[in-house]
């Protein structure tokens, strides 16, 4: 094949019109992979290949494509990229790079709505009211929000951008990152830094979490973690499950050690339909969608193959990761 090629798998949309204008003014080929057999030639002249959540590239598959083959650069759809092994791929010389700044707006807010939703208990009066309870029974905490501390784990875009919403809100935001810090801007505006994640999670009555899942971050929030919050205290994970131990959650909420929580992502997507967290109402779940708005959904899009473009031509990723 004359032109370079670039091949897209594990997206979720059923068309790549939005890829190809982008792909085709560069002179490349864009082919969708996702019925592509994992021993068809046409991997072997992918130069780039787009890479969505519902598909894995671990060091086997990697090096399977890589080895006499053409593969230059994997660019993951999104901003975590637990679905591809960086390590292994910076290994056999391929780049691999995320989209960071497609949907801060988006998941900043939906963290700090189900952090609102929580507080003001609208998913169990839902429910009250459809069973024809009108507030009869067991009601969930309810504060005035002056009153409440609104926590953020990982203060990188998204991360600060909830804590700027939050602030809002709330009565106190308090917040911490190993390595990212908030500016002296932010500090003005009322944002407070706690020492450690052990700190924080005493303090708060809502707790996001903004951190990719990585070996260090794995069940950070787990059992014994849990047990020294507030048992009025609600815990909320929009970025990739795994973070908030989610055996040791589904124990906490039931005895009483936290009050709920909000989860959009799982250690296992789809959820199945059998999982416990189906069945626990003080959850709420949505499926992965923190991210999603017309607009967050064009610019992945268009950003990726954008990105795809700069590895054909041979530069390096504009995000970057090795690890």
């Amino acid at each position: 094949m004359s032109n370079p090629v670039v091949i897209a798998i594990g997206q979720s949309w059923n068309e790549l019109a939005i890829e190809k204008e982008v792909t085709d003014a560069a002179g490349a080929t864009l082919i969708d992979g996702r019925q592509l057999a994992a021993d068809d030639p046409i991997w072997k002249e992918a130069v780039v290949i787009l890479l969505g959540t519902a598909t894995k590239l671990d060091a086997a598959r990697l090096a399977a494509i890589k080895e006499g083959g053409k593969l230059k650069g994997v660019i993951r759809y999104g901003i975590g990229y637990d679905n591809v092994d960086a390590k292994a791929a910076t290994e056999l010389g391929i780049d691999v790079g995320i989209i960071r700044t497609y949907c801060i707006d988006e998941v900043s807010e939906h963290a700090v709505t189900s952090g609102l939703a929580l507080a003001r208990g609208l998913f169990h009066w839902d429910r009250n009211i459809r069973a024809g309870q009108w507030r009869a029974g067991a009601r969930p905490p309810m504060r005035r929000l002056s009153q409440l501390c609104f926590g953020v784990i990982g203060y990188g875009l998204i991360g600060r951008a909830a804590a700027l919403k939050a602030k809002g809100l709330f009565g106190r935001v308090l917040v911490f990152d190993p390595v990212a810090k908030p500016s002296a801007e932010d500090i003005a505006l009322g944002i407070e830094v706690a020492a450690d994640v052990d700190s924080l999670l005493k303090e708060v009555d809502i707790v996001s979490v903004h951190l990719p899942l990585i070996p260090a971050t794995k069940n950070l929030i787990d059992a014994k973690r849990m047990k020294t919050m507030k048992p009025t205290s609600y815990i909320v994970n929009v970025s990739r499950g795994g973070i908030v131990d989610e055996e040791a959650l589904l124990e906490a909420v039931k005895d009483g050690t936290v009050a709920g929580a909000a989860l959009d992502t799982f250690t296992k997507e789809p959820l199945p339909a059998d999982h416990p967290l189906m069945a626990e109402q003080r959850i709420i779940i949505s499926p992965h969608i923190a991210w999603l708005s017309t607009e967050a959904e064009y610019d992945l899009r268009r950003f990726a193959a954008e990105e795809a473009v700069l590895v054909l031509n041979g530069k390096k990723p504009s995000a970057p990761v090795t690890a």
